[in-house]
């Protein structure tokens, strides 16, 4: 109750994670930029160094914990919460209608009003049944654990800021082929989708893209229109494809771009 309001979004937005789930920091950082969360001017700091101070004062009120990866990897780029801090985090965050998880055993007499839906990997439910639960037409991000289905990217997701399809089992290429609608979108994950070997060209109409993660796909070629995206800020391509993404022409002159391979 006693945090800042702007520390009391960017904790609460935590719940969106499963149990025990190691958060990397770029990943989260980069979520709480697209959602808009570092947005308010501080002199002579960016968003990303904004964010990168919000988390670690969350650390500092030993909100977030520090998570060191495992010897020979670089130390202190995750973080994860304490399963009793993620039961008070879940609680108020539905309480407040932010963060909804579509989980095993959910049902609800009356379709709630979110601006995060989170997708658990052991939900087993139909297209009727999803767009029963959630009002899809308010909701600023969607995260899908485990298994993925066609109905999940929507029409009505008109707002969505944040698709974040990190490690989705059975994504393809073609269930990316209506991307192109959610114009709102800022943070585009891909990373771990093995299914994903190239990226349309309608990505080129997401303008207010900032950050892409194709990392640990197959694919090898960013398409040419990603040069439209002049708010793009980070890309992040590697791993599985061993000679690295290739980089159309004009990309690196793109404004603010920071990372790049």
């Amino acid at each position: 109750e006693g945090l800042p309001y702007h520390l009391k979004s960017c904790f609460l937005y935590l719940s969106i994670f499963p149990e025990d789930y190691i958060i990397r920091k770029r990943r989260l950082v980069h979520r709480w930029n697209a959602e808009g969360y570092s947005s308010s001017e501080v002199r002579g700091k960016s968003m990303g160094e904004k964010a990168d101070s919000y988390l670690m004062e969350l650390i500092d009120r030993s909100m977030i914990l520090p998570y060191n990866e495992p010897a020979g990897r670089q130390k202190g780029i995750s973080c994860k919460l304490h399963d009793l801090t993620r039961e008070i985090c879940i609680s108020k965050a539905m309480e407040e209608n932010l963060v909804f998880r579509v989980e095993e055993g959910c049902s609800l007499n009356t379709q709630v009003t979110v601006r995060h839906l989170a997708i658990s990997s052991g939900w087993e439910g139909d297209q009727s049944e999803f767009e029963s639960i959630v009002d899809l037409s308010r909701i600023r991000s969607l995260t899908v654990f485990g298994k993925w289905r066609p109905f999940y990217i929507s029409d009505k997701m008109r707002l969505l800021r944040v698709l974040d399809l990190e490690s989705t089992k059975g994504l393809v290429n073609h269930h990316l082929n209506s991307i192109w609608k959610l114009v709102h979108l800022k943070y585009l994950s891909l990373r771990s989708c093995r299914g994903i070997f190239h990226l349309p060209d309608s990505l080129g109409n997401l303008k207010q893209l900032q950050a892409l993660d194709i990392t640990d796909t197959f694919i090898n070629k960013l398409p040419q229109a990603i040069i439209k995206l002049r708010k793009l800020q980070y890309i992040r391509a590697s791993k599985y494809n061993p000679r690295g993404a290739a980089v159309p022409r004009g990309l690196r002159k793109l404004k603010d771009l920071h990372t790049l391979g």
